[in-house]
């Protein structure tokens, strides 16, 4: 059984081209031939496409694919043969102004209504929309179901120990919900890469101690860091989302700290999250390169699932889950 702490929904994921923020060309680029594949495109048709016509133009065709391939009941489909008990729905807010509202979470909310049991809203928030996107993050936790909270600072701009987040940080303390931070590489070209360093996060879990955070992506290529933090802060978890298990379990791939101290002392810190949808492979292959980690069966099993399950307080026993999924319709 797994509990996926890191995704977001299809209709989220390969959205229409025309609304993508254009200085995301290097992401297109870098994840395009992920999603072509899993619209069913080798890599080289990808970009003999790309040869012959613009990027946007390419990735609507691949989205218009994707759209039918992944639509809701092919997607729960999906979920239920990979044995997901839970999977995230981040519902992120981008820009680094006030220009646009803050992001609706009314469409998410319905989703949780409608699939009770199935996924795990994580509410955005935009430290430049102020006051107005604290009330759309409280309004979704106290009312529309979600449990947890989810930011990007480089797509912000603003590192994670920036004052503009803290209303965030002391309202996440207050209703005890975890909150997703990006703490990993980022690929904006005009965008610092240590934007995202995990040692950012050390000032709000010093400031606020009932703060619980997960450190989305594994901190990576700083997993020394990422590691000394866990070692030293009870309140932060951490997944390793967003890059291929095959690779993560290889050595010298920057990875290896995080596998040795991953069986010991940082056990109970993990959480399982594929970003499967931006990795563009299908569901059951990256759990099958989970699987091959070497760890014990007792961690696999607090990875997979255990910790989540506390973490995001959801009271699931193994049996009844397995139940649960096996009868959905």
């Amino acid at each position: 059984m797994f509990i996926d702490c890191s995704n977001t929904l299809p209709q989220f994921q390969f959205e229409d081209s025309q609304e993508l923020n254009p200085n995301n060309t290097e992401y297109r680029l870098l994840f395009g031939p992920r999603w072509a594949q899993l619209a069913g495109w080798t890599k080289e048709e990808f970009f003999q496409q790309v040869e012959l016509h613009s990027i946007e133009y390419v990735m609507q065709q691949v989205y218009a694919k994707l759209d039918e391939e992944f639509a809701m009941d092919n997607f729960l489909n999906m979920l239920r043969k990979a044995n997901i008990a839970y999977h995230a729905i981040h519902n992120m807010d981008y820009g680094r102004d006030s220009s646009t509202p803050p992001v609706d979470h009314e469409v998410v909310a319905e989703i949780l209504k409608q699939y009770p049991n199935r996924f795990i809203g994580f509410a955005g928030f935009n430290p430049h929309k102020g006051t107005e996107s604290l009330k759309t993050v409280r309004k979704a936790i106290t009312e529309q179901g979600f449990k947890a909270v989810v930011i990007p600072p480089y797509e912000h701009g603003v590192k994670a120990d920036d004052r503009k987040y803290y209303p965030l940080y002391a309202l996440c303390d207050e209703l005890g919900i975890p909150i997703w931070i990006h703490s990993s590489i980022n690929y904006f070209r005009e965008t610092s890469v240590f934007l995202d360093h995990p040692s950012n996060l050390e000032a709000p879990l010093m400031d606020f101690k009932n703060l619980k955070i997960i450190a989305g992506h594994g901190g990576w290529p700083w997993i020394p860091d990422m590691i000394a933090m866990l070692l030293k802060y009870e309140n932060l978890y951490v997944d390793t989302s967003a890059f291929r298990p095959r690779y993560i379990a290889e050595p010298n791939t920057g990875w290896d700290m995080f596998m040795y101290y991953a069986n010991t002392l940082i056990q109970d810190k993990i959480v399982f999250g594929s970003d499967w949808l931006t990795l563009g492979m299908p569901i059951n292959e990256v759990i099958e390169e989970v699987e091959a980690w070497p760890l014990k069966a007792s961690v696999k099993e607090k990875f997979f699932w255990k910790n989540a399950n506390k973490l995001f307080k959801l009271g699931l026993e193994k049996p009844a889950v397995t139940t649960i999924i096996r009868g959905e319709s």
